[in-house]
């Protein structure tokens, strides 16, 4: 299997993977192809429609029953600050974090998915119910990595490093959805060793700045080093000021978060095409009529791997949200 070249590497190595950039994208999946379905999970029961493979880092089933232990997908019963759904009631959720602070929660599927053809993940996503921090990330590691827990908390969101907390293992690519607006940000050690042209820009490297309720791509990384800025919806007007800092807008058509769970359910549509240095595209339905709005696009410089596995992460800090996942499904293209 093919290894990015940045794996486990500095500085260093790091620029030189990005100062051979492809001067086009590789190949694409024609529209034309049919789409294959590789891994569902609703998560919406009793753990009866959890694969064997997946594993819980302090995330849990709210329609669960009971609290069985370490690594599995309990009752939601000892995780129920602020407006969580109801426990053991059905149709459920895969519940990352109630809206205690400083709290993380992840699961992960810690099994090859082939990318042979692409991938495209779908799933639900709420996040509602705090003051809005921090957001939910979903990411793809190199499937030959052995995942057995998310990266750094906060607005790294269990994807990137923070400080000398690393990064998620074997990283290839993070989808930061994020209402604080701190995973744009080169701050709190994020981005650590990326040349120029994949840092955050200038106004988001000045602790404690932020870019609230985004969407951002995050690229390849390993312990403290990596995870650059590949985009961002974040923008460089300043619209406010908090106690800490300053606060820039983004583009972006409407909020990511609600203040209850009833408003708060968005689908997201992520698609990673095939070749070697994949085209990568968000698409957002805000349930408003309006359909699929595509929020981002952009290539990724680095040679995706020839399998991935997947997971989600979402993080609070002084800051809450009450952070839902429902409805994954993970595609993939074939003639």
């Amino acid at each position: 299997m093919k290894r990015m070249a940045i794996l486990g590497a500095g500085s260093m190595l790091l620029a030189a993977a990005l100062a051979a950039l492809p001067a086009t994208a590789g190949a694409q999946a024609p529209d034309e192809l049919t789409k294959k379905l590789l891994f569902s999970a609703p998560m919406t029961g009793n753990g009866d429609n959890v694969p064997a493979d997946a594993l819980s880092l302090d995330a849990c089933l709210t329609a669960a029953t009971e609290l069985v232990g370490p690594d599995s997908f309990d009752s939601c019963a000892d995780q129920a600050v602020g407006p969580v759904p109801e426990s053991g009631k059905s149709p459920g959720y895969l519940q990352l974090t109630d809206a205690s602070k400083f709290n993380t929660g992840a699961a992960i599927l810690n099994k090859a998915l082939p990318n042979k053809g692409g991938i495209e993940v779908t799933f639900a996503q709420y996040q509602y119910g705090g003051t809005g921090a921090d957001g939910i990330s979903f990411f793809l590691v190199d499937g030959g990595t052995d995942l057995t827990e998310a990266g750094a908390f906060g607005g790294s969101l269990g994807y990137a490093q923070h400080g000398d907390n690393p990064g998620v293992d074997g990283a290839y690519l993070g989808l930061g959805l994020d209402t604080w607006g701190n995973f744009s940000a080169d701050t709190e050690g994020r981005g650590t060793g990326c040349p120029a042209a994949y840092q955050a820009p200038a106004h988001l490297q000045v602790p404690f700045n932020r870019a609230p309720d985004n969407v951002a791509l995050r690229g390849p990384g390993e312990g403290t080093q990596g995870y650059c800025l590949l985009a961002t919806t974040a923008t460089d007007e300043k619209i406010g000021e908090y106690a800490n800092g300053d606060i820039y807008g983004t583009d972006f058509p409407e909020s990511l978060r609600s203040a209850t769970l009833d408003g708060a359910k968005r689908m997201v549509k992520l698609k990673v095409g095939d070749g070697q240095h994949p085209k990568v595209t968000v698409d957002i339905d805000f349930l408003d009529g309006e359909g699929w709005t595509r929020v981002l696009e952009t290539e990724v410089p680095f040679e995706a791997p020839d399998t991935f596995k997947i997971g989600f992460a979402a993080s609070t800090g002084a800051a809450t949200d009450v952070h839902l996942i429902r409805h994954l499904r993970v595609e993939t293209f074939v003639d």
